[in-house]
């Protein structure tokens, strides 16, 4: 970056100090109130970003990045042509942004890709993705449009991506295998991936260039992404990903199962909790004690799932089996203990070493091939299905879908866990009576 996002007297600004100073204001302002160090409380100097627990911060930060990446842009665009834009100028630049007197150029496919990319970096940091995993994604996108590019000597504009014969071409092209590298007029171009990709993958890519084609929409560069919404839904087909879920009896040999390890115990309550309740991570960041009432002799737990809080809100009304409100009470109803990366980091290594799960599935590593065993493919998210897929024979629909916020069957079959056993006793209604 040639720019940095800064506090100046409580007002945020792009600072640059090329040939002169400029603090061009991105209109977003937090409290003047500063710690004992003379910082401001509301600021997260680490990340130079307004804090996530301050109010809107997700919308402000938004803001901040955007006005940040126009900045290094035209910079950018300044080296391109072996110049070195001073302050004063790249502040008047801005200025023209600002009143609607200049254009970033849109006419390339890419040209907004840095913007698109830098929201939804806030928006995972704002998750608390520490991994950045899902992040990475992104810029492997980038870079398979650079080859795609490369490999057909083009650069592609807005107006040769709109349209299903692009689609279909691209799609084909993912799937293709790459070389290496090509030499095009005496120069070598290397490729930064390797194409051959399967269905999963290719999903992955279209659900990116989905993504960005809505901010494309947003941003009034095309007309209409409908097109490609329909494509993805139709032509990209991935079969059922292998996910492998606890059933009862092991999740009571678990529960048995002690740890020396204090956290590792913890972790393994928390992960058990999630399998009797079927807990989104944000439903147990946001668990509340107050929330358990009483129920024809039971204890229900009703709250507003907070994957649904902002969009339709409903209410979740979960029963909890003793051995759910068992495990509440050795946490002392505390179910945010610690993050979501580190807890399936622990979660990982206690599955590992309990022994319970070191059977083989039909999953490969997609680096190396080699098999997978069920402890490899358990994560926290698991528990939801195995709730989930433990019910589904034996409770109406309706009311398991009561208890997961679902409204339509088909959302709910996705958490299903198709690799159990069948149960062969189903079909013997239609043996002849003895």
């Amino acid at each position: 970056m040639y720019c940095k996002p800064k506090v100046n007297n409580g007002s945020v600004v792009i600072y640059y100090g090329v040939k002169g100073v400029m603090r061009f204001p991105t209109g977003v302002k937090i409290s003047k109130s500063k710690d004992r160090n003379k910082k401001f409380i509301q600021w997260d100097y680490k990340n130079s970003r307004v804090s996530i627990d301050v109010n809107n911060s997700t919308d402000m930060n938004r803001i901040i990045s955007d006005w940040l990446v126009k900045a290094d842009n035209i910079v950018s665009e300044y080296l391109k042509d072996g110049a070195t834009i001073t302050a004063d100028e790249l502040k008047r630049n801005l200025n023209n942004l600002k009143e609607g007197k200049a254009q970033i150029k849109t006419s390339l496919f890419l040209d907004h890709y840095d913007e698109f990319m830098e929201r939804k970096r806030v928006q995972l940091v704002e998750r608390d993705n520490k991994s950045n995993i899902s992040y990475a994604t992104y810029g492997t996108f980038r870079s398979t449009i650079e080859d795609y590019e490369a490999e057909h000597l083009t650069t592609l504009k807005n107006s040769d991506v709109t349209n299903n014969d692009w689609l279909n071409h691209f799609h084909s092209w993912l799937t293709s295998k790459r070389k290496k590298q090509i030499v095009t007029n005496g120069i070598t171009y290397k490729f930064k991936t390797k194409g051959n990709l399967k269905p999963a993958s290719v999903d992955k890519r279209f659900e990116v260039l989905t993504g960005y084609f809505s901010y494309l929409k947003e941003k009034e560069l095309i007309n209409d992404d409908s097109f490609l919404k329909k494509y993805k839904r139709t032509e990209i087909v991935v079969t059922s990903k292998i996910k492998t879920t606890l059933s009862i009896s092991e999740i009571h040999k678990l529960y048995n199962h002690k740890f020396k390890s204090i956290v590792k115990e913890n972790v393994k309550l928390i992960f058990l909790f999630s399998c009797l309740t079927g807990f989104r991570w944000k439903d147990i960041e946001n668990f509340n004690k107050d929330f358990i009432s009483d129920f024809k002799g039971g204890k229900v737990y009703k709250h507003i799932a907070q994957k649904t809080k902002s969009k339709k809100g409903k209410i979740s009304t979960i029963p909890l089996s003793n051995l759910a409100i068992e495990i509440l009470k050795k946490l002392n109803y505390n179910l945010k203990i610690y993050s979501n990366a580190y807890t399936n980091q622990v979660l990982h290594k206690l599955l590992k070493e309990s022994n319970l799960f070191d059977q083989l599935t039909l999953a490969e590593d997609d680096t190396t091939g080699k098999k997978l065993k069920r402890y490899d493919l358990l994560t926290m998210h698991r528990g939801r299905d195995t709730f989930i897929t433990n019910l589904i024979s034996i409770v109406p629909l309706h009311e398991l879908m009561s208890y997961t916020s679902h409204e339509k069957l088909s959302t709910l079959q996705k958490y299903i866990d198709y690799s159990r056993d069948i149960n062969p006793d189903y079909v013997s209604i239609f043996d002849k009576p003895q």
